[in-house]
Formats: structure tokens, C-alpha cells, sequence
């Protein structure tokens, strides 16, 4: 019988990680069940399994915590894209959309609809989130440049095309708790597709005859 290999133990940053880990997952979590307001040092530690002092040691204040939980999602977000663009890039800017509209949809994506709720009247959470938010949408708007259907697009064309997008996509997301409307949703999409080949059409014709 082999003899059973030693347990190795992990090393003080393996398990600094795994505690930051989660703190993390947990805030993520209570702030997609619980909202921004619900989501106290108390209710992260309860559900990490981390104390008090063990949070503090890690993060200087609830602030700090929450701000690393959005950036947390929002480097979730861009691996998914990242991915999912290298495996199957979409056919068309239709195809494209729809993925868009099912990560904007998504559980963990939550976490921004409740901190840019919250960041309207919390100055302090405003402040450090803005330009957590500003990176994060740029970073979305250079990925959509892998998009094979909009990679000849100007950087200003396809900057106005992806926030607007993403805006909408965001209300709609939001209003459909209340208010679904699958048909509308559905033929969104083909308005957001047209839209954007009307801009692709408007900038060619603008560049020729600017020549």
C-alpha cells in the first residue's frame, strides 16, 4: 500500500487569499440578496464564516470592502467576455447583443445596479466608485472592438454605439422586474442591431464625402 502522501499546508498568502476570497463572494452575495443598505460588516462576516477582526485585517472599512467586491464583479464581467469572444465570437452584431443583454442579466452584475443606485446619494461611495466604473466601462467598450461585426468601427462611433447599449440594457433589466415585456425585449435587440448598422452607414457616407 502506498503511503499517503503529507497534507502540504498552505502558506500565509494562500490563506490571506482564500480569506479576502471569501469576504468578497460574501459581500457579493449580500448585496445581490440584500441591497447596499442591508449589506453590514455583520452580514459579510455571518456569511463568510470571518470575524470581525479577521474583515479589518483585510479591508479598512466596510467602504473599502464593498469598493473591492465591485471591482471584483466587474473583472468577473470582462473574463466572461474576454472568453467567451475567444471561443465563440458572435456572428453578427445581433448575436452580440444578446450576449450583452444575458450578462447584464446576470446574478453578480446586480452588485453595479445597487451601488450606482446607492452612489447617487452616498458621496463617499460616489467618489470611490466613479472611477472604478469609468475603467470598467472603458474596458467594455475595448472588448466590443473584438467583435468581429463592429471592428472597423471609429473609436467615437463605437463608444456611442456600446454606452448606449449598455444603458439601455441596464433599464431594461431593471424595469423588467416590474414590468417584463419579452416581446419588446426581444424586438429591442433588433432595434439596437439596426441602430448600430444606421451608425456604421452614417460614418462611411460622412468619410467619403469628407474625402
Amino acid at each position: 500500500m502506498d503511503a499517503q502522501q503529507p497534507v502540504r499546508r498552505r502558506t500565509q498568502r494562500e490563506r490571506k487569499e482564500a480569506t479576502v476570497t471569501r469576504l468578497l463572494d460574501a459581500t457579493i452575495a449580500a448585496i445581490a440578496e440584500a441591497g447596499y443598505a442591508g449589506t453590514s460588516v455583520g452580514e459579510v462576516c455571518a456569511r463568510s464564516g470571518v470575524s470581525r477582526g479577521g474583515l479589518f485585517r483585510h479591508f479598512g472599512s466596510r467602504l473599502d470592502l464593498v469598493v473591492a467586491a465591485a471591482e471584483r464583479v466587474a473583472a468577473h464581467h470582462l473574463e466572461a467576455a474576454a472568453d467567451h469572444l475567444a471561443a465563440a465570437p458572435p456572428s453578427d452584431l445581433r448575436a452580440a447583443l444578446e450576449w450583452m443583454r444575458g450578462r447584464h442579466r446576470d446574478r453578480e452584475n446586480v452588485v453595479w445596479f445597487e451601488l450606482m443606485v446607492a452612489a447617487r446619494t452616498d458621496a463617499a461611495l460616489r467618489a470611490r466608485l466613479s472611477p472604478v466604473a469609468e475603467r470598467f466601462f472603458a474596458d467594455i467598450t475595448r472588448l466590443a472592438r473584438r467583435v468581429p461585426a463592429l471592428a472597423g468601427f471609429p473609436d467615437e462611433t463605437l463608444h456611442l454605439l456600446v454606452s448606449s447599449a449598455r444603458n439601455l440594457l441596464d433599464g431594461e433589466t431593471i424595469s423588467r422586474t416590474l414590468v417584463p415585456e419579452p416581446a419588446v425585449e426581444d424586438a429591442r435587440l433588433d432595434f439596437l442591431a439596426d441602430f448600430a448598422q444606421f451608425l456604421a452607414v452614417r460614418r462611411t457616407r460622412v468619410s467619403v464625402g469628407g474625402a
